[in-house]
């Protein structure tokens, strides 16, 4: 009899480890009823495995957590659920040998519940059984600073004092039990930027920035770089140091730094440009860098005019538009959505912007791709045209030339030197349609003339006429001739 009931008890252990095994094979991917429902089906409620409760408890809880984001949970229902949660990891706590996560989980569960006091006896009853827990201690931590907001919230000052007085010994004491990790470090940190910017205790500035560098020099890989940046703001450029110094090829650190020197303003272009250049050196797909280097190199640039230092200035636009096609290429379609958003004056703008850095490239292949984007926002910029057309000529692009020149002449029908430069494509680089590119000169050339008798040509524009009916003429006795020799 005694050895049947051996048999019977071994059996039930095996199975219950296989069902906990296809349990979590179907929480992993995401099928939390499912897991919670196929350990109910395998007696999981008569087992007294403290780590199979557990696993009960946490898949349930992923359930819960779930159906409170569909919004299938909702308020006091939600509550109840994690009620109900809570008593699975208490029936754990109760088994044989329960780990200190059964009442990590257990404290977790009550807490999410709003029973604050009962989660705080959850840590405590567990720091009991585990007196060197740092987990316990985190979790103590967290919902002391649970029970400090709540006496906050009802003016009860004195209580919420003494509360995260105690948060703060909960998380020294997790510091000294687990010297190697960082999540107290950060803990602590928290609670002191919390401290700080409730009012007051202004000695915690410089404590919580060492609390998160020590973090980072204890466990660099158990810091977000994300957070850092979220809670510290400028504050964080001094722990970004610490963790590219541990980590110095992570390229998240070099993003959320350069961030942060981006946000400080133009003063810090140079740090800014080296972290985002950094950030594609690492990993060049990450091409949306080159939208904080354009912006940044572009107010580099204004603060550098501002000034009176133009031709530094002028080297800061250069890398601008440089960049900005770079971020283009790739995100084009996306800036054009958001510029539209913003409404018909934000588009034009960019427009604008994007044509007037054309002027700026180095490489003329970007001076393309900034112009395009300008003739999409901007259909009707005659300048954006007559660029573009440039651009593509000047890159051997002639029948992308002539469609730009074509746009841009019927923006702009009476200029002459748009006629003579439309006729310049037919003429010399697609050598085709003669009596295209002749009635183009001999237009541009009556019509230049028209313009300069009648003296109403602005001043700052009779060169370019001028300039205009000089080459159209020329152009046509070449073309006459049948040279196709251009300049």
């Amino acid at each position: 009899m005694i050895l049947s009931s051996l048999i019977l008890l071994t059996m039930q252990a095996g199975g219950m480890e296989a069902s906990l095994a296809d349990a979590a094979a179907l929480g992993e991917k995401g099928n939390f009823a499912g897991a919670v429902q196929l350990l109910l089906d395998a007696g999981i409620e008569k087992s007294t495995s403290a780590a199979a409760w557990n696993a009960y408890g946490t898949w349930s809880s992923k359930l819960t957590e779930s159906g409170i984001s569909s919004g299938k949970i909702s308020g006091l229902d939600a509550v109840d659920a994690w009620s109900d949660v809570a008593a699975i990891f208490e029936a754990a706590a109760k088994l044989k040998t329960p780990e200190a996560e059964v009442w990590v989980n257990w404290s977790e569960a009550l807490l999410n519940s709003n029973d604050v006091k009962n989660s705080l006896r959850a840590c405590e009853a567990g720091l009991k059984v585990h007196k060197k827990s740092a987990p316990l201690m985190l979790q103590k931590g967290r919902v002391l600073m649970a029970q400090a907001r709540a006496n906050y919230g009802v003016g009860n000052d004195k209580d919420g004092e003494k509360s995260y007085s105690q948060a703060e010994q909960a998380f020294l004491s997790a510091m000294k039990a687990s010297p190697d990790t960082a999540a107290p470090c950060i803990r602590l940190a928290e609670l002191q930027w919390t401290l700080l910017n409730e009012g007051g205790h202004p000695g915690l500035r410089q404590q919580a920035i060492d609390n998160w560098k020590l973090a980072a020099k204890r466990e660099p890989s158990g810091v977000d770089s994300a957070q850092v940046g979220a809670w510290l703001g400028s504050d964080s450029i001094s722990v970004f140091d610490v963790l590219i110094q541990m980590q110095p090829d992570n390229v998240l650190h070099y993003w959320y730094r350069g961030a942060q020197h981006y946000a400080a303003g133009p003063g810090s272009w140079s740090k800014t440009r080296d972290d985002f250049l950094k950030v594609l050196e690492l990993n060049p797909s990450f091409t949306s860098a080159y939208f904080f280097l354009a912006n940044g190199a572009m107010a580099r640039g204004a603060e550098l005019s501002t000034g009176g230092d133009q031709s530094t200035a002028e080297s800061a636009y250069t890398a601008a538009a440089k960049y900005w096609a770079l971020y283009l290429e790739g995100f084009s379609g996306e800036y054009f959505n958001t510029q539209q958003a913003a409404g018909p004056q934000a588009l034009k703008d960019s427009a604008d912007n994007m044509v007037w850095l054309a002027g700026k490239v180095e490489d003329p292949l970007h001076g393309i791709i900034l112009l395009r984007y300008a003739t999409n926002a901007a259909p009707t910029n005659g300048d954006a045209w007559n660029n573009l057309a440039l651009y593509y000529r000047d890159t051997n692009q002639a029948e992308r030339s002539r469609a730009a020149y074509h746009k841009a002449l019927e923006l702009s029908p009476n200029d002459p030197q748009l006629m003579n430069d439309y006729a310049v494509i037919y003429h010399y680089y697609l050598q085709s349609d003669d009596d295209k590119a002749r009635d183009l000169y001999t237009r541009a050339i009556a019509r230049a003339q028209e313009m300069l008798k009648s003296g109403s040509v602005p001043k700052s524009d009779v060169e370019r006429i001028k300039t205009a009916l000089r080459d159209a003429q020329n152009n046509l006795k070449k073309l006459d001739a049948g040279s196709r020799k251009n300049g």
